[in-house]
């Protein structure tokens, strides 16, 4: 009786976890926003290296939340028509404090000094009689009860009652996403660290690829398949702004060009990410190269399916971490490898303090009675929020298939039942 085989890890995410312990980020860039260009074109989703801290208040001043009147107490006790002697509005100092009448505030406007409240229009009977040429009124008012029961404080927005001066606005490691970029601006940010972008490396391998040999056969023979995972892995990678991915390369199944290709990968890249060669084939050298090369081979093989024999590496110099993953040559298993492994480990080079997946989860419309004793990707397309239905293909090289699936969930060794399970998008 065979003995089970023995593997480094149990789960894609202890393999992941260990990779990552041994990689550092990516250096520092620090872009001034110049008023020349747009900056948020250029800084948005990038990765923050230093905190941004906001240089005042937050309000700066006192300010109301409502449309309505600034009042003391007192004036709550005057009877009759009430004058009104002027305005705060957003964008201007406040009026003095009114001794005769009362202030109109807009929503944001600063509270004149000696205003304890703010009394919403609806909680007053406005009138706009007219009034002598030399008169200052803006109109005049009378309070309802309502406006009556209207305690101190009420409809104003503390002076940095939001944040206060020196305080952290963005936390280190976050990308710049929408809200990010207004606070970055709301806080008068003129430089700003950012992680540069992680420099990522295709390397395809193998002689059964057309680009191997000639590019341009056609037909193309039997023998020769189409380079469709350098197609895969650039649409996982690029459009992302904290990834520069270089354009492709490939290495035919000759030792001394697969080394030279791979020491060029590591010295010029922060990840290296390498389709084909991993098995154990008479041909498969990526694992003998990569340690030529002097790289720490993490792990070799993985309870998966598919891409058991998927392959992490790390490249350890003085100036940098390189991040290498040895994924099958299937089309499906270097795939789904990217995007299981690939791309958590790149956003912790890209210095993103939250890398980690957190992948929601679906239920399976139907499930068969079927296991393996391994961690299961399984294609699916989603059919209704948090539903999803399998998408079943005949192996790793089903390009067909793939192609019509919206990602792919993880299932345990030997569960088979509807979930919830995590839920991996393209």
């Amino acid at each position: 009786m065979n003995a089970a085989p023995s593997f480094a890890f149990d789960s894609p995410e202890e393999a992941i976890d260990a990779l990552a312990r041994r990689l550092g980020t990516t250096g520092i860039q620090q872009v001034e926003l110049s008023e020349s260009h747009d900056p948020t074109r250029s800084l948005h989703r990038r990765v923050l290296a230093s905190p941004i801290f906001a240089d005042r208040d937050s309000p700066a001043a006192d300010v109301s939340a409502m449309d309505g009147y600034a009042i003391r107490e007192s004036d709550l006790l005057k009877e009759g028509p009430i004058e009104v002697t002027g305005e705060s509005v957003p964008g201007s100092p406040p009026p003095p404090e009114s001794v005769t009448g009362v202030n109109r505030i807009f929503t944001g406007a600063i509270i004149p000094d000696g205003c304890d409240r703010v009394i919403q229009r609806e909680h007053t009977d406005e009138t706009t009689a007219a009034s002598p040429p030399d008169s200052s009124s803006l109109g005049q008012i009378q309070w309802t009860d309502k406006a009556k029961t209207i305690p101190s404080g009420a409809n104003i927005r503390r002076q940095g009652e939001n944040l206060s001066a020196g305080s952290t606005a963005i936390k280190a490691g976050l990308e710049l996403t929408s809200p990010r970029l207004a606070a970055l601006t709301n806080f008068g940010i003129q430089l700003v660290d950012l992680h540069a972008p992680v420099r990522v490396a295709v390397l395809t391998t193998g002689d059964e690829l057309a680009s191997a040999t000639n590019s341009d056969q056609s037909p193309l023979p039997p023998w020769k398949i189409r380079n469709s995972n350098a197609s895969a892995l650039l649409g996982l990678l690029t459009n992302q702004p904290w990834i520069d991915c270089a354009p492709p390369m490939h290495a035919i199944d000759e030792p001394a060009a697969l080394l030279t290709a791979v020491q060029y990968a590591i010295e010029h890249h922060d990840v290296v990410l390498m389709t084909g060669g991993v098995s154990m084939g008479d041909y498969d050298y990526v694992p003998r190269i990569l340690r030529e090369a002097g790289a720490e081979i993490v792990f070799h093989k993985l309870p998966l399916r598919p891409g058991k024999p998927i392959l992490g590496a790390v490249h350890q110099s003085e100036s940098k971490s390189t991040l290498i993953l040895g994924l099958p040559g299937n089309p499906v298993s270097a795939t789904m490898g990217a995007r299981r492994f690939a791309m958590p480990l790149i956003r912790k080079l890209a210095g993103m303090t939250n890398w980690e997946e957190l992948p929601p989860l679906v239920m399976l419309e139907e499930v068969g009675e079927k296991t393996l004793p391994l961690n299961w990707l399984r294609g699916v397309r989603m059919t209704r929020p948090g539903l999803a239905a399998l998408v079943i293909g005949k192996g790793s090289g089903d390009v067909a298939t793939l192609a019509a699936t919206d990602g792919f969930i993880e299932m345990p060794p030997h569960a088979n039942h509807a979930g919830p399970w995590p839920y991996f998008a393209w």
